[in-house]
């Protein structure tokens, strides 16, 4: 029997071999950054293939499109099934499902959304731990700062930002650290190259919002709402560079990252001793696995329960 196949793609409707799953050359998404695009989770559950929080990542998807003009043809439910269909195609239990929106190729001008098509892709695709078998991230003060809301929209997951995240993460690789924590231009922390911040000190556990030039990440609101429920006290608002060295505690969240420990940010080490992000990171794993009631009929979507998606 042949092995199930480590990828699958949907484009424009339909499932497409992977030589078909092609941008043209000069697709103005390739050329300029022009797409929008979202990482969501699916996970081996006991009942199944589960999706972790679909619709929510898909909202946010057909926001950023909006933004920038783009006129996706497909409704929420059309992307969750086309999500789906894409899954169930690539024969994974453990998958990372990538939509994406991007500008075609019918000009190189910069007003695309006036002259462009928009194409709409699924890739389900393998996704290992992002840490590997590390503990946690070591990490560093970025000097490439995070870009201001003023001049791209934080809160839109689009292509071209990330080149800000790409610049940074390769500084900090190079120097012989895992990650970067970017400030923003008012020297405040911001958040990692694909990741939001989170900081307990005394027991309190603090992340920053939209003022402070950050994604609102699909991880960060389940752990606010996790902690809620686990009666953790939480503060929302800014994160001074003295707060975070200051911190007794300090880990990232992200869908790729999921919940991970920050064990030092430059020489600042924190304690192996980490109650709150311990509590909070293995509650989140419980939840995206199928082991917590409470949030299985609300964050879960279940791949057999599923029909395949129609164009």
């Amino acid at each position: 029997m042949d092995a199930a196949p480590q990828r699958a793609f949907w484009l424009d409707g339909r499932i497409v071999s992977a030589a078909d799953a092609q941008a043209a050359p000069l697709s103005h998404g390739l050329h300029y950054g022009t797409s929008i695009f979202e990482g969501i989770r699916a996970y081996a559950t006991p009942h199944g293939v589960a999706v972790f929080r679909l619709d929510d990542h898909l909202r946010r998807f057909l926001n950023g499109a909006a933004h920038y003009g783009m006129k996706v043809d497909y409704s929420l439910e059309q992307l969750h099934a086309a999500c789906l269909e894409t899954l169930r195609a690539s024969g994974l239990a453990e998958a990372y499902l990538r939509p994406l929106a991007y500008f075609g190729d019918e000009t190189v001008a910069l007003q695309p959304r006036f002259r462009c098509s928009t194409r709409v892709m699924v890739v389900a695709l393998p996704f290992p731990p992002l840490a590997g078998d590390a503990p946690g991230f070591r990490a560093t003060i970025s000097p490439v700062q995070k870009f201001s809301s003023r001049a791209l929209p934080s809160t839109v997951k689009a292509g071209g930002h990330y080149t800000n995240s790409v610049l940074a993460l390769h500084d900090a690789i190079g120097r012989g650290f895992d990650e970067a924590i970017l400030l923003n231009e008012r020297g405040d922390v911001a958040e990692g190259s694909g990741e939001n911040i989170f900081i307990v000190q005394r027991g309190t556990l603090r992340t920053n919002d939209a003022s402070a030039d950050v994604l609102y990440g699909i991880t960060r609101d389940s752990v606010l709402q996790i902690a809620g429920d686990e009666g953790i006290p939480i503060e929302i608002g800014p994160i001074s560079l003295d707060a975070l060295l200051g911190a007794d505690e300090a880990f990232f969240t992200g869908t790729a990252a999921e919940v991970i420990p920050i064990l030092s940010v430059d020489d600042r080490l924190y304690s192996d001793d980490r109650p709150i992000t311990t509590r909070l990171r293995e509650r989140y794993t419980r939840a995206v696995r199928g082991g917590d009631a409470k949030f299985d009929g609300v964050w879960l979507t279940y791949l057999d329960a599923a029909q395949p998606a129609t164009a």
